[in-house]
């Protein structure tokens, strides 16, 4: 369990046992802070929302309930959030008190032209009202997770490049020992008579192999034969 679970479970603890005032918490919280009203195990209204989470997506609850489902197509990209609607929809349906729902999601903040990385995490709860009754609730913890985006980008760069050497390997595979050290050293940018110095060969072979590789690799250019050494891991 990471801290912001740990959080929110001492923050439903409290709240189960009428310990904590939800403005009290919610003020004090340097993330967003939700509380959904259920009836018959299905969100009815978004009771409340601290002033953090308001700020960031420069709204209100009035707004929030007014908007309706519109809310997750203004907020969140549409594809995420059918899923996370979906994934809500079972955690509510199983209506488990001692689990929780989490999921990363992308949001649009006030003001912000690109998405910031959240991490979300929901929990069902029952609250104790002022005439000691207690109601169904699901509280909502999120908070944005610093990094994401260069981790994402880090993720989806090894993907392509996977794809890249699962599209070339046979390429790669009908290349000579020779035509590999040819390769590594025109990356490095030497020249034709430099490249025959180093391997002690004469310039006409280094010309006849640069012709065999780029016959071989389809290579149309410098950046491309680079691209492929880097992805095989040559240089």
């Amino acid at each position: 369990m990471n801290s912001l679970e740990l959080q929110l479970f001492g923050i439903a603890k409290g709240l189960k046992e009428g310990n904590f005032n939800i403005p009290d918490i919610g003020e004090i919280l340097p993330a967003s802070f939700m509380i959904h009203e259920l009836d018959h195990m299905m969100p009815i209204r978004c009771a409340y929302m601290n002033k953090w989470g308001c700020d960031k997506l420069g709204t209100d609850v009035d707004e929030i309930n007014e908007i309706g489902p519109r809310y997750y197509e203004k907020y969140f990209v549409k594809a995420e959030s059918e899923v996370i609607r979906q994934g809500m929809q079972q955690y509510l349906v199983n209506g488990d008190f001692e689990q929780q729902y989490n999921f990363f999601q992308q949001v649009r903040l006030h003001n912000q032209r690109n998405f910031t990385w959240f991490y979300t995490v929901c929990k069902l709860l029952k609250v104790k009202n002022e005439g000691q009754e207690t109601t169904d609730r699901m509280v909502l913890l999120s908070s944005p997770v610093m990094g994401m985006d260069t981790l994402i980008s880090k993720v989806n760069k090894t993907l392509d490049q996977n794809k890249y050497i699962s599209a070339h390997y046979r390429e790669f595979a009908l290349l000579t020992k020779r035509e590999k050290e040819i390769i590594v050293l025109i990356a490095q940018g030497k020249s034709s008579q430099e490249i025959a110095d180093q391997l002690f060969i004469s310039a006409l072979t280094v010309s006849t192999h640069r012709k065999n590789i780029i016959r071989k690799l389809d290579c149309k250019s410098s950046a491309e034969l680079v691209r492929f050494a880097l992805a095989f891991d040559m240089l």
